[in-house]
């Protein structure tokens, strides 16, 4: 099987042929980012806001939260990524309630580590791995994060009881 890249680009060298292939090897991200964003995760096409304003504004909102999701599934499946801990992609108290509603058990001293918070937004939005694959898809992890924001909002809310 062989590939043929068409480009309109002109290309008088072997450097500039595989900076063509690296922008076209970067389009799958790209592509996740639009599926992400539009469809599958966030769902800013079905948005039904009253004014231009406000759905430019939710719109970009959802954009970095978009490519928050992005961010945690790329660093899960990362050897190196996916090890190191969880306060690159969570705060402290997110990661700490999420750890208390999941694991029943005492806050360790350390924070833990990415694919464990991957794994636990997972499950936040239903995740079983019945598959075995251990990987969420993002409409899951979508979910997931929703209900973690549900969750930290309900900790301030009971904050500001006292």
């Amino acid at each position: 099987l062989a590939w043929h890249l068409l480009t309109s680009e002109p290309i008088t060298s072997k450097e500039e042929a595989l900076k063509i292939v690296s922008y076209y090897e970067r389009r799958w991200l790209i592509e996740d980012f639009h599926k992400v964003w539009k469809s599958e995760g966030t769902e800013v096409e079905q948005l039904r806001m009253q004014s231009k304003d406000n759905l430019e504004r939710l719109s970009v909102v959802l954009a970095f939260i978009a490519t928050r999701l992005l961010q945690l599934r790329f660093m899960n499946e990362s050897d190196e990524l996916s090890k190191t801990s969880c306060e690159q992609v969570l705060k402290g108290k997110a990661w700490k309630l999420m750890w208390l509603k999941l694991e029943s058990k005492k806050l360790p001293k350390e924070a833990p580590n990415v694919s464990w918070a991957y794994n636990g937004i997972a499950r936040l939005g239903g995740w079983k791995n019945t598959k075995r694959t251990g990987r969420a898809s993002i409409k899951t992890l979508w979910q997931g994060w929703l209900r973690l924001q549900t969750i930290l909002e309900g900790y301030e809310l009971a904050k500001s009881l006292d």
